[in-house]
């Protein structure tokens, strides 16, 4: 009896290793780094469009709105609906209103994993991990039951000038995104993602 509970105990704790814990949906906010656009997201409700969930009720997608500092107060300007059906995992946004979304709640990798917004809501470019990277290097991405962990874990993506956004990717290369036109440069070893400093 003590051989079972100690294989049962041992193939929990390899189950849960491979298994993902994400917190509740939560509404996001983010300024540009001027303050001139503050975009505030509300998530979805469509549970059953997140990858792992078929069958779960689906609903609206997460919303987003967009105002914008006319030297006293903001004023909303616009509203979209994003291909999030929950919400982004980050957001960034540019001086100039762009929205950045990174991700899918629950979904890392999965689905819309970069998409740029302008400010009146409609999409300027949009990515899957297809679209990043070559097949090759898909494979040696460590994935899980509901994700595939493309971005380096931590403080992966930033706004390097307002229209430059840099993403560490988890293979050690770096991705530097123009926000204006989503075209974007990728440089295999030029991340720090699993380098040690110096």
């Amino acid at each position: 009896m003590k051989k079972i509970l100690l294989a049962l105990a041992s193939l929990c704790l390899s189950l849960s290793a491979n298994a993902d814990s994400t917190r509740a949906p939560r509404p996001l906010g983010k300024s540009s780094e001027n303050g001139s656009y503050v975009v505030h997201v509300t998530p979805g409700k469509s549970m059953g469009d997140v990858f792992g969930y078929s069958g779960r009720e689906k609903g609206p997608y997460a919303v987003a709105e967009w105002y914008k500092y006319d030297g006293e107060n903001y004023t909303l300007v616009s509203r979209a609906t994003l291909l999030n059906p929950i919400a982004p995992q980050q957001i960034e946004v540019t001086e100039g209103g762009n929205l950045i979304t990174l991700d899918n709640w629950h979904n890392q990798g999965i689905g819309a994993a970069l998409v740029i917004y302008s400010p009146d809501g409609s999409i300027v470019k949009q990515y899957t991990l297809l679209d990043l990277f070559s097949e090759r290097d898909l494979k040696r991405i460590r994935t899980t039951t509901s994700s595939i962990h493309w971005r380096c874990n931590g403080f992966s993506a930033l706004l390097d000038t307002p229209s430059r956004l840099w993403i560490e990717d988890s293979l050690g290369g770096r991705f530097i995104v123009d926000v204006e036109t989503g075209q974007f440069n990728y440089s295999a070893a030029g991340g720090s993602c699993g380098r040690s400093p110096g």
